[in-house]
């Protein structure tokens, strides 16, 4: 098959699936495509097809020679393999996961709620103090999910700004001198903390990892590379997701009367908003370990296979009228947060997060609209993480 497909496809509007996209899931089609860094890879659209993929213990994040693997950015290592032993790797991944369970359960995030309702509120003053027009976006969607990851690792706030501009960095699609500083500064930056943490331990996300180090059930670096995942995740995700479901909530006024109405709907927005909101966020990279027969093609071992997360959640084969908005939708859950074993471990804080801050915002500002015509936003080309650059609303 030739590889006639180059990411990153061409949207119609930043809020709009790419037609590339839609046509695959249309055809059902697994197909060959080239990344950003133009090397091959198998590209999967259709909402099972992810969700089946996924779970399956054939494709993983090592690959026989790294320095020789297809990626999706040739950016940084971040894109890379971990390694080349694939069942002690997800031996190591499980018990990262099982360690962070505590720091990142429901029970856990629910007993933030009160600490991070104070600080949405905190951020609506300083909106409310900035006033009309105001940017959403750097007042509130870009600092806050900062401020929470910080109190759910165990991160100190006074260092804010210094990982914020890294974990940015880092998902940069080009320029690799940049991404590669920002990850150096992040490792060592990560490590120092942890070491602090041995001498200072505290009831947060980190020090449960310092001592699953010390128990010797993972190794430093992958300790360290999971703590800098976790800020990442954290944080620069969220950013989007609060930006482009504030954005949703503006233009559609009747969905936004619709999600005060209740707390029950208020949760059942917020799910909506997570699979509308998201069209090109969250593409998932994974190689395959085994030659797979995928009934399009056959991928081979060391092939590098990418899974679209947030194009999946407009699959229509999944989603009758994928673009209609509905709280009521019987369909399965979207992949908004990955599937399987990879379920993004942070989704009870982000979904909570996201209901604070929306509920709080509009109750706060009931007549908040945007500033700006909606084709004058401009939105972020060159992170892999896209999102907003300005949230210009009035009130």
């Amino acid at each position: 098959m030739t590889l006639t497909k180059q990411l990153p496809f061409d949207r119609p509007a930043p809020m709009a699936v790419a037609p590339e996209f839609q046509e695959l899931q249309a055809s059902g089609e697994i197909a060959r495509v080239r990344t950003f860094a133009g090397h091959p890879a198998w590209l999967v659209t259709r909402r099972d097809d992810v969700v089946r993929m996924l779970s399956d213990d054939r494709f993983g994040r090592v690959h026989p020679d790294p320095l020789a693997a297809p990626v999706l950015s040739a950016t940084g290592q971040f894109y890379g393999p971990q390694g080349t032993d694939h069942e002690r790797l997800e031996a190591e991944f499980r018990v990262l996961r099982h360690v962070t369970a505590n720091s990142l359960s429901v029970r856990r995030v629910r007993e933030l709620k009160p600490r991070i309702e104070a600080l949405v509120g905190r951020r609506l003053d300083h909106l409310a103090a900035a006033g009309a027009p105001a940017d959403l976006h750097a007042l509130l969607a870009e600092p806050l999910p900062v401020e929470v990851v910080c109190e759910l690792l165990g991160v100190p706030l006074a260092d804010r700004e210094d990982f914020q501009r890294w974990t940015a960095d880092v998902v940069h699609l080009s320029e690799p001198a940049r991404v590669g500083e920002a990850l150096v500064h992040l490792n060592d930056y990560m490590r120092a903390l942890m070491d602090r943490k041995r001498a200072e331990p505290a009831r947060d996300a980190l020090t449960d990892l310092v001592r699953a180090q010390a128990a010797g059930t993972v190794t430093e670096d992958l300790a360290v590379l999971w703590s800098v995942a976790l800020l990442f995740a954290g944080h620069v995700t969220t950013v989007t997701r609060i930006g482009t479901g504030a954005l949703h909530l503006l233009t559609h006024p009747d969905q936004r009367r619709t999600m005060l109405s209740s707390p029950r709907l208020l949760a059942a927005t917020v799910e909506e908003l997570l699979r509308v909101s998201q069209p090109d966020l969250g593409l998932v990279w994974r190689w395959a370990g085994v030659d797979v027969d995928t009934g399009h093609g056959r991928i081979n071992a060391g092939d590098l296979v990418l899974f679209a997360n947030g194009p999946a959640c407009l699959d229509p084969t999944a989603y009758p009228e994928p673009d209609r908005f509905d709280t009521h939708r019987a369909q399965p859950p979207h992949t908004a947060f990955g599937a399987g074993p990879h379920l993004c471990v942070g989704a009870a804080l982000a979904r909570l997060e996201l209901q604070v801050v929306l509920d709080l915002l509009f109750r706060r500002f009931p007549e908040l609209r945007l500033a700006v015509p909606e084709e004058e936003l401009r939105w972020h080309e060159s992170q892999l993480t896209g999102g907003l650059l300005a949230l210009p609303v009035t009130w």
